[in-house]
């Protein structure tokens, strides 16, 4: 399924979105795969955007909120999977913790394709 596709399905944010997100030094990115899934195909780093990892699941309930991230629920954060599924998941449960600003990136290898 193509990454517009999914946007519909899904609810991944458009690309440029993405990009005019990550422009705003004081946003996260956050990792929801797993610690084995990143060793297997690294992470996406961009330079002055702290990393964050919380793995979550599609059928989680909750999922571990770093200090990072619970300090500044107005802060941007831009969360992937491997292809989107767990961030949604993870979008969802953020929002329903008060962060405001959360958009689905949908997959690693989507970010990386994007060029971001």
């Amino acid at each position: 399924m193509s990454y517009e596709e999914r946007m519909k399905s899904m609810g991944l944010a458009a690309p440029e979105d993405i990009k005019k997100t990550l422009n705003n030094d004081s946003a996260v990115l956050l990792d929801v795969r797993s610690m084995e899934e990143i060793e297997a195909s690294g992470k996406f780093e961009k330079e002055g955007h702290p990393w964050v990892q919380s793995a979550c699941m599609p059928t989680s309930e909750d999922m571990d909120i770093s200090e990072e991230l619970e300090s500044n629920k107005d802060a941007p954060i831009v969360v992937y999977c491997r292809s989107g599924r767990r961030a949604s998941r993870a979008k969802e449960i953020l929002e329903s913790k008060g962060f405001k600003n959360v958009l689905n990136a949908g997959g690693y290898d989507d970010m990386v394709a994007m060029g971001l």
